[in-house]
């Protein structure tokens, strides 16, 4: 069984062609789906709205959506 990201296809996790795919979100769709709520927290904590604009640096180093937003993990 493979996992398929439900919003843009692409192949999450690769797997066998056994049987129905399982579904979720890849990190590119995952952090768009997150955006507002993160957005949301981020002013109401302090920072700036945000999320998701973020190339590589951000001066924001104490935000706690730092590291999925510049480092893209979670």
């Amino acid at each position: 069984m493979k996992t398929v990201c439900f919003h843009c296809h692409t192949v999450i996790r690769p797997g066998l062609d056994d049987g129905p795919d399982s579904s979720g979100l890849c990190m590119a769709c995952l952090r768009e789906a997150l955006k507002p709520l993160y957005r949301s927290q981020q002013k109401r904590q302090g920072f700036f709205e945000c999320f998701g604009t973020a190339n590589d640096y951000c001066d924001q180093a104490s935000c706690r959506y730092n590291r999925i937003c510049v480092q893209r993990t979670i």
